[in-house]
C-alpha cells in the first residue's frame, strides 16, 4: 500500500512540474547546447520535465539571424538598427516578407544617401568652399589725466571702437579671398580688406590683389586683434602706410623660416568706400623680408629679424605724400588726439620709409622690438622706436606664423574662464590667461618744431586677461610726455577694453 502511494505522489509532481514549468517561463529558450542535446534523448514520458524539449522546439522554430546587408560602408550600424523591428519576431521573416525587409533596407539607404548630399561640404579641389564668417568688436573707455589748465585739454572717450565684419573662403587648391568692411560710430561704412589671392603661380609664389595692407611692420601686421595691448604702438600708428588698392607677390624659403614679399599700390589712401580719388594718385613701391633663424615646439620659442622699405612717389607735388607723420595720444587714433605732427609737407614728390624687426619668445615670455625711419630730403627726418616686454603669468604663449612672418593669435587658453558653470556647483571655472605688459615709446618729429613738432616719450604697463584664445578685457595706463617749442606736456591716460574676434 505504500508504494502505491508513493507512485501517485510522484505521478502528480512530475504533472505539475511539467505544466506549470512551461506556464511560468513561456519565453525562455534554452542556449546550452549540453542541455539540448540531453532533452532530445531522453523519453517523452515519466518523469523527465518538459522544459527542454519545449526550449528545443522553440529553438528550432526561431528562423536563423537575417543576413547582415550594409547599406553603405559609412553607415553599416544605422541600417541594422533601422530595421531591428522587422527581425525581432520570426513571422517577419517567413515566406515573402524578406521583399518588403530588402525594400525597406532600400529606401533606408536612399534617404541617407539624400542626405549626406544635401549635408555635403563642397570639395576645395572641385569648387569654392563655404565662406566663413569673420569679424572683430572693440568697445574701448578711455580717460585722460592731465594738469589743471593744460592746452589742450584731452576729452575722455568711451564707446565702440572698431567693429568689422566679413567673409573668407577658399577653392579649387589654389585662390583664396576675404571681404571685409568696417563700421564706425557717424554711420559710414568703410572698406577694409578686398582681396583675391593665388597660390604657386610661376614666378610670382602667392600672388594677390586688391585692398589690403602694406607690410610696414611686425606689430602693424598683426592685425588689430592681436595687439598687445588696446592698439597698436605709437610710432606703428604714426609710421604704416595703412591700405591702399595694389598687387603684391610672397615667396617663402629655407623650409618656410625666410619670407619675402614685394608689391606696388596706389599713392592715396582708399579706406573710405566713398572716397574722391585723384587724377594723380602716385604709387607706393614696398618691400618686407622676415627671418626666423630659431623656432621650436611649434612657434612657443622663436626668433624673429625682419625688415621693411616703402618707396612713397607722387606725380603732382601739390597732393604731398599720402600721409603726414602725426604722434597718437595713448598710442590710439581713437581719442582722435594729435599732441604732435609735422603738418602738410609741401615742396618734394617722393620719400622714403623703412624700419627693421626684432623679437624673441620663449614659452610665456616674449620681447620685441621696432625702429622706423621716414626721410623726406631737405623737408627733414621723423624716426621713432619701441621696445616691449611682455609675460603670461598662466603659462600660455603668442602663436608665431611663418606663412606671415608676424605673431598671430593667442596659443589655447590653458583653463578658460567660465564664470556661470554650474557643474559640481562651481561658481568659477578656470581663471584665464593673465598677460602683464610693459612698454617704452619713443617719436621724434624734431625737425618740425615750427609746425607742432617735437619728442614725444610714452611710458605704458598693462595686463590682458584672456577669457578664451577670442575674447579678452585689457587694462593699461600710460604715461605720455611731449617737448616742443610751446613747453613741456604730459598726460596720464588709463584704458579699459573689451574685445571678441571670430
Amino acid at each position: 500500500m505504500k508504494k502505491i502511494w508513493l507512485s501517485v505522489a510522484a505521478l502528480l509532481l512530475g504533472s505539475n512540474l511539467t505544466y506549470g514549468y512551461d506556464t511560468e517561463f513561456p519565453s525562455v529558450f534554452a542556449a546550452d547546447p549540453v542541455e539540448q542535446a540531453m532533452a532530445s534523448s531522453e523519453p517523452a514520458s515519466g518523469l523527465t520535465p518538459k522544459r527542454p524539449q519545449t526550449a528545443v522546439i522553440r529553438a528550432q522554430q526561431t528562423p536563423p539571424p537575417a543576413p547582415f546587408i550594409p547599406v553603405s560602408q559609412e553607415a553599416p550600424r544605422v541600417a541594422q538598427i533601422e530595421t531591428a523591428p522587422f527581425v525581432t519576431h520570426s513571422e517577419s521573416m517567413v515566406g515573402n516578407n524578406d521583399t518588403y525587409v530588402y525594400a525597406e533596407l532600400e529606401r533606408i539607404n536612399s534617404e541617407l544617401q539624400q542626405i549626406r548630399k544635401d549635408t555635403a561640404k563642397p570639395n576645395p579641389k572641385t569648387s569654392w568652399s563655404t565662406p566663413k564668417l569673420a569679424g572683430r568688436l572693440h568697445h574701448d573707455l578711455f580717460t585722460v589725466s592731465q594738469p589743471d589748465g593744460a592746452t589742450p585739454n584731452y576729452k575722455n572717450k568711451a564707446g565702440l571702437n572698431e567693429f568689422r565684419v566679413g567673409i573668407t573662403g577658399n577653392g579649387y587648391e589654389a585662390f583664396d579671398y576675404k571681404v571685409e568692411f568696417m563700421m564706425v560710430g557717424n554711420g559710414t561704412v568703410n572698406l577694409v580688406d578686398t582681396w583675391i589671392g593665388a597660390k604657386n603661380v610661376p614666378g610670382l609664389g602667392y600672388f594677390r590683389v586688391g585692398h589690403y595692407n602694406i607690410e610696414t611692420g611686425l606689430m602693424y601686421m598683426g592685425g588689430s586683434s592681436n595687439t598687445t595691448l588696446t592698439n597698436f604702438s605709437p610710432v606703428t600708428q604714426s609710421f604704416n602706410l595703412g591700405r591702399k588698392f595694389g598687387a603684391s607677390s610672397e615667396h617663402l624659403f629655407a623650409d618656410k623660416r625666410v619670407r619675402w614679399i614685394y608689391g606696388i599700390y596706389q599713392g592715396q589712401n582708399t579706406n573710405v568706400t566713398r572716397a574722391v580719388q585723384a587724377d594723380n594718385q602716385g604709387y607706393i613701391f614696398n618691400t618686407r623680408m622676415s627671418y626666423a633663424p630659431y623656432f621650436a615646439d611649434g612657434g612657443r620659442k622663436v626668433l624673429h629679424i625682419g625688415g621693411h622699405y616703402s618707396y612713397v612717389g607722387e606725380k603732382s607735388s601739390h597732393l604731398g605724400p599720402p600721409s603726414a607723420i602725426s604722434t597718437f595720444l595713448g598710442g590710439t587714433n581713437f581719442l582722435g588726439q594729435s599732441p604732435l605732427t609735422t603738418g602738410a609737407i609741401t615742396g618734394i614728390n617722393h620719400h622714403h620709409r623703412g624700419g627693421v624687426e626684432l623679437a624673441y619668445q620663449s614659452g610665456p615670455f616674449r620681447v620685441l622690438s621696432e625702429t622706423f625711419i621716414a626721410d623726406f630730403g631737405k623737408a627733414g627726418t621723423a624716426r621713432g622706436t619701441v621696445a616691449e616686454v611682455s609675460y603670461f603669468l598662466t603659462g600660455e604663449n603668442r602663436v608665431y606664423s611663418l606663412e606671415n612672418g608676424v605673431f598671430v593669435g593667442l596659443a589655447k587658453v590653458n583653463r578658460p574662464f567660465r564664470p556661470f558653470k554650474c557643474g559640481d556647483w562651481n561658481l568659477v571655472d578656470g581663471m584665464g590667461a593673465w598677460q602683464a605688459v610693459a612698454r617704452y615709446n619713443y617719436t621724434d618729429l624734431g625737425d618740425w618744431r615750427d609746425t607742432n613738432g617735437g619728442y614725444q616719450h610714452d611710458w605704458t604697463v598693462g595686463m590682458n586677461w584672456f577669457w578664451t584664445t577670442n575674447l579678452r578685457c585689457i587694462f593699461e595706463y600710460t604715461h605720455s610726455t611731449q617737448y616742443a617749442d610751446a613747453g613741456r606736456s604730459h598726460q596720464d591716460i588709463f584704458g579699459t577694453s573689451i574685445r571678441v574676434s571670430w
